[in-house]
């Protein structure tokens, strides 16, 4: 190979593509790392917005009283955001909530005194929370 035949290969290789070229969209991920609490507590705000529309999901997660229903609304608030932006979402009325769950993430163990001087052991649970917003058609 000449300088010139490798030139044009790294040139092939470093060009991007357009950014106004339209792509088909079916489905934007989020994810967050950390959210302070066990995967059972949030399973049930999570069970209400899977399926929703992303109006009746914020709705939901604004209005309800479950102690990780705002880093929830944070989550969806953003994956519609990466919708929009990255994706070219013309409306965000057409998205919902296809997928979501959440997995284990980190225990942090900690130590409180308990009776003759021993000590009992505290779990502080987070888990990580996965959203994938589909469009409605």
């Amino acid at each position: 190979m000449t300088t010139e035949e490798k030139t044009e290969i790294r040139v092939k290789k470093s060009k991007k593509s357009d950014p106004k070229e339209k792509v088909n969209f079916t489905s934007a991920s989020k994810a967050v790392v950390m959210i302070k609490g066990s995967v059972e507590k949030l399973q049930r705000p999570l069970d209400v917005i899977r399926g929703a529309s992303l109006k009746d999901a914020m709705n939901f997660l604004y209005f309800s009283n479950y102690g990780s229903s705002q880093p929830l609304a944070k989550l969806i608030k953003s994956a519609a955001a990466n919708a929009v932006l990255n994706h070219g979402i013309p409306e965000v009325s057409s998205l919902w909530v296809s997928k979501i769950w959440a997995v284990k993430s980190l225990e942090l163990r900690r130590m409180k005194a308990g009776p003759r001087g021993r000590g009992r052991p505290i779990k502080k649970r987070y888990c990580r929370v996965f959203v994938e917003l589909g469009v409605k058609s």
